[in-house]
Formats: structure tokens, sequence, C-alpha cells
């Protein structure tokens, strides 16, 4: 005979499968509560990262790349100004030097001897830097004293040897003077780049937010589950838990996009500027003295000054090309460069129309006053480009700071959200767990 399961044995195995069904519940609760808690606190710990390391970047960008690399834009142009003054007070008659063109090589020459001090004090340990401030502090008075050597053989009318010491000091500025101060320059403008890409730098930012957005599903989701488990639309511990991660989602993602944008905005509406505006001044005050020294040597070395001025012009014109990039105040400062660049054309055909009976003629186009002249040409076309660079300064300053105080707040922010959570979630499903005792 075949024996067959009464109902008995049927209720029997129903009530084995629900107590199996409740003893597992309450494990898969706990599990669920520490892998919440766990990303949760992942969550927190990435996007605290995230906040630290850009707003870090965009401060060291304002706060120590941007001013040395400021002072190291000083020191280049002080050289090159004072180099170009001193070459000036030569072609002025008289056995003394003019006493305006004598304060203001004075005061180059000061002002750049104190740069010089405030540079090695805000390099630091940087090797790179700590070299080329070193060759600057050890060549400067070198430098100073074979200018005095010339205008004491001026003095005795002692022209051409004056004019060989001139020379002298200015291949001495232009060999290792000015490259060091540029070699200043261009390791904080490499640093400022590198402070500024890390501030924008959209891996960690990434992560933050896909971070939180998968926190959020994981929340949600958990949600349905036990809606459909328990039969409770509601946990309120919960629903509490998800509007708090969508908070900060929506702050993280607003402060990294704001702060984002201004980083990019100080590059291109101060820190590019004030680059592109420094170098074409450098090259302006180099072709000048180009011009002068051709007029004082008069000699072989003539011709090789003449060549180093159609380079330095050449590439003077391409950097007051206007970008397409630039914004309107940039554009009228370049334009306003572009027209002076014009003009000081003009006057330097004119001095070098190498005709020896109109020697007189160019020196005093190279020397005069009047508004034509090199010196007031020359001065135009250098107050310009310093007008570029005051504006470029002016915008970083102005937005740099902004952008990093975007971010402020985050990290406190996201350490506390992120606990809170991490607490609700405890909360909500410690509920549950219990219903099992």
């Amino acid at each position: 005979m075949t024996l067959t399961a009464g109902p008995l044995s049927a209720a029997r195995d129903l009530g084995d499968r629900s107590r199996l069904l409740g003893r597992s519940t309450p494990a898969r609760l706990r599990l669920v509560t520490a892998a919440l808690a766990v990303l949760a606190l992942l969550t927190g710990l990435v996007g605290a990262l995230a906040t630290t390391q850009r707003q870090s970047a965009t401060s060291a960008s304002w706060q120590t790349a941007e001013p040395l690399m400021v002072t190291a834009q000083d020191i280049d142009t002080s050289l090159s100004d004072a180099d170009t003054t001193a070459a000036a007070s030569f072609l002025q008659r008289g056995k003394l030097e003019p006493a305006a063109l004598q304060n203001r090589y004075s005061s180059d020459i000061t002002k750049a001897s104190a740069d010089v001090a405030i540079a090695a004090q805000q390099a630091g340990a940087d090797a790179g830097v700590g070299f080329a401030l070193q060759t600057l502090s050890t060549d400067l008075p070198v430098y100073t004293g074979i200018v005095s050597d010339a205008n004491f053989n001026k003095r005795q009318a002692e022209y051409p040897l004056a004019a060989a010491y001139l020379a002298e000091a200015n291949n001495l500025m232009r060999t290792k003077l000015l490259p060091a101060a540029a070699q200043v320059y261009a390791t904080e403008s490499s640093r400022l780049a590198s402070d500024q890409g890390q501030a924008v730098s959209p891996w960690l930012a990434t992560a933050a937010v896909c971070a939180f957005l998968a926190l959020l599903v994981a929340l949600v989701a958990t949600q349905r589950w036990l809606s459909r488990r328990f039969h409770r639309t509601w946990n309120v511990a919960l629903a509490a838990a998800t509007a708090v991660v969508f908070g900060m989602g929506l702050w993280a993602t607003v402060s990294f996009v704001t702060q984002n944008t201004g980083v990019n905005n100080a590059q291109a509406t101060g820190s590019q500027p004030v680059s592109t505006f420094t170098q074409a001044r450098i090259l302006a005050l180099r072709a000048r003295a180009d011009d002068e020294l051709t007029l004082l040597t008069r000699s072989g070395s003539a011709s090789t000054y003449q060549e180093d001025f159609r380079s330095t012009q050449a590439a003077l014109k391409r950097l007051v090309v206007a970008d397409g990039n630039a914004n309107r105040a940039e554009r009228l400062q370049l334009a306003a460069a572009r027209q002076d660049v014009t003009a000081y054309d003009t006057v330097h055909t004119q001095i070098r129309q190498d005709d020896p009976d109109k020697f007189s003629t160019a020196e005093a186009l190279a020397s005069g006053s009047a508004p034509a002249d090199l010196p007031a040409t020359s001065g135009r076309l250098n107050a310009a480009l310093a007008s570029g660079i005051q504006g470029g300064q002016a915008n970083f300053d102005d937005v740099a700071p902004a952008a990093s105080s975007d971010l402020d707040g985050l990290v406190w922010g996201i350490a506390l959200g992120t606990v809170l959570v991490a607490a609700l979630i405890v909360m909500a499903l410690r509920q549950r767990i219990e219903e099992y005792r």
C-alpha cells in the first residue's frame, strides 16, 4: 500500500520553511546594514578626499605659486628695465648721467635685489629655484660694478671703453641674470599650472559623485525591499538617510562645478594674460636695448644686436596678436599694445637708416623727449604691457580665492553627513531585526 502525505504533514513542512526564513532574515538584515553603513562611510571618505585635494590645490595656486610667479616676473622686468635704462643714459649727451635715468636704474636694481630676497624666502627648499636665485644674488653685484666702470669711463670721456664696459654688462645680463630670472619664473609658472590642473582634476570628483549616486540607489533599493518584505510603505529613518545623501551629493556636485569654473576663469582671465604680457614686456625692453646698444657700440657687435632685435620683435608681435579666447579687457589691452608696437617699428626704421651722416639724427631719435622718439614710444608700449599684467593679476586675485571658497565647509558637511547617514541606516534596520527576537 502507498502512503500519501496528509494535511497535517503539509502544514508541518510549511512551518519548517517559515522558521528557516525567519532565521535567515535577521542575518540578511545585518548584512544589508553593514554593507550600507560601509558604503556610506566610503562615500564620505572619497567625497572628503576630492574636496580636500581640490581646495588645497586651488589655495596653493593663489597663496603660494602665483605670488612667487609675480615676484619672479618683477625680477625679470626690473632687470630688463635696468639694462635698457643703463644703455639709454649713455645715449644722452654730456659726461654725467641724467638724474631721472640714474634714479630709474637705481630703483630697478634695488627692486630686483629686494625681490630676489623675497623669492628666496617664498621658494623654500626648491633646488632648481634656489640655484637660479643664487646666480642672481652673486652676479647682480658684478653687473652693477661693470655698469659703474662704464659710467666712470664715460665721465673721463673714454667713450669707446665705456661702451665696451656697457656691452660686457649687457652680455652678463643676457647670458646669466635674465636666464636665471626666467628659470624662476618658468618654474613657478609650471607650478601654478600644476596646481590649477590638480584643482580641476576630474578623477576624485567623479568618483565622489558616482559614490553618492551608488549610495542613493542602494538606499532606495533597500527601502523597496523592506516595503515588499515587511509590507510597510515608509521607513522614516531610512527616508531621512536618503534625503541627507541626496543633499550631500547635490551640494558636492554644485560646489565642484562652481569651483571648476572659477579655477578655469582664473587661468583664462588671470594667470594666462599675466604670462603673455610678461613675456611681451621683457621682449619689448630687450628690443629697445638692442637698438640702443647698436648705436653705442657701432662695431661688429652692432649687427648681432640687430639680428637679436629682429627675432625679438617677431616674437613680440606674435604675443600681442589677440587670442580668440581672450576676454574683452585683454583684447583691448592687446590692441593698444599692437598700436604701440607699430609706432615702435616706425621710429626703429628711422633710427636704423644706417647712414653715417645721419648718426646724430638717429642718436637724437633714440634719446630725445619728443612723443615720437624712442623713449616715449617704448615707454607707451611698456606701460600698455604693464597694464595688461596688472589687469591679469587683479582678475586672478579676485577669482582664485572665490573658487577656493566655493568648497568651504564641504569637507565637514560630508564628514558629519555620512556619519549621520550610517547612524540612520543602523537605526532603521535594527528596528526590523529586533522584530525577530
